[in-house]
């Protein structure tokens, strides 16, 4: 039987160690939580929600956002897609889109003048401009939900 040489075995001790920083260092242990669907960004206003259409209607296609509403159903509202620079992956910013699903909801105790809105979105990630776009559910974009919805307050405001 053969005895181990030095060099093999400190072979073998080095080859443990790559192994061990490999697993235990270079991956996370945990995952990002994916974002909340039942938690869309919401806020209640004193305004009859026909009004408060027609108000968002103005706010999202006019300048700064000049969103497209693609479809207005009975107080749903879908936008069309705004660009915004992605995550980097594999030395580079990928592509982002995220579209808008606005709701207004009359309010339960005072339907023809209060109502509550709730703003929700979809993000979609490429990597170059000839790609087709993959749904991205797992990104967690709901500040951009917020700031819609803040642009939609200022508006309120304003009148």
């Amino acid at each position: 039987m053969a005895r181990p040489t030095p060099a093999s075995a400190a072979f073998s001790v080095s080859l443990s160690i790559i192994g061990l920083v490999f697993t235990c260092g270079g991956c996370s242990s945990e995952f990002p939580a994916p974002a909340n669907p039942l938690a869309p960004a919401e806020a209640h206003f004193d305004v009859p929600p026909k009004q408060m259409v027609e108000t968002i209607r103005q706010t999202v296609s006019s300048p700064p956002l000049s969103l497209p509403v693609e479809v207005q159903d009975n107080g749903v509202l879908f936008t069309g897609y705004q660009q915004f620079p992605g995550e980097w992956h594999i030395l580079r910013r990928w592509q982002e889109q995220t579209r808008y699903k606005i709701s207004v909801f009359p309010d339960w105790n005072d339907a023809a003048n209060k109502c509550r809105v709730q703003v929700m979105d979809e993000t979609q990630t490429r990597a170059t401009a000839p790609q087709p776009w993959d749904p991205a559910p797992e990104l967690d974009r709901r500040d951009r939900s917020r700031q819609l919805l803040e642009r939609i307050q200022e508006a309120v405001n304003k009148h």
